[in-house]
């Protein structure tokens, strides 16, 4: 009998371990090659962003965090980034995919839309973090975080926003690895 009961709990701590794993936090992020990142030296956040006030004070702040340790400065007008997020909380909620290249055309210049450009949706629990170039208006960063909410939010924005805390910043310093310059 005791045999039986160390083969099934080996198998429910297996199976726990198997979905711990299968729910991990994904990642993604890309940028454009042809800018100068090390140029940006002034960020500024538009409006929006996360409805929770506490979920969006967590992103603001893991967002400076990383932008700061790049050697970028907080600005209060003309900054040269311009920062965008968007939290999703529901399924509907589209996306413009942004192929980086760039044209050879003189009549134009930078990251534009292709043939290839298409619009995706983003997820239940998925937060999108571009960097746009405010002179060009342009993105040249864009990451994005998946399984940062894993529920829908309660009535208690409070326990909502410790509960997403620790996944908000591990995925932001996640697709800040591969942001251009390296951290000071």
């Amino acid at each position: 009998m005791k045999s039986v009961l160390t083969v099934t709990g080996v198998f429910v701590f297996a199976t726990v371990l198997f979905c711990t794993v299968v729910q991990a936090q994904k990642t993604s992020a890309a940028f454009d090659k042809n800018v100068d990142f090390a140029s940006y030296k002034t960020f500024a956040f538009d409006e929006g962003g996360a409805r929770n006030p506490f979920v969006n004070m967590l992103i603001i702040e893991a967002l400076e965090r990383e932008l700061i340790s790049r050697g970028l400065t907080k600005a209060d007008k003309d900054p040269d980034l311009r920062v965008v997020y968007v939290a999703a909380y529901g399924p509907n909620l589209q996306v413009a995919s942004l192929p980086f290249y760039h044209v050879v055309n003189p009549a134009y210049k930078g990251i534009v839309a292709g043939a290839s450009m298409a619009m995706w949706d983003v997820t239940t629990g998925t937060l999108v973090v571009d960097l746009f170039d405010r002179k060009t208006d342009r993105v040249v960063f864009r990451g994005t975080i998946s399984e940062v909410l894993q529920q829908a939010p309660g009535a208690d924005v409070r326990a909502d926003a410790k509960l997403v805390s620790k996944p908000i910043n591990k995925g932001i310093e996640k697709i800040f690895k591969k942001y251009p310059v390296k951290r000071k």
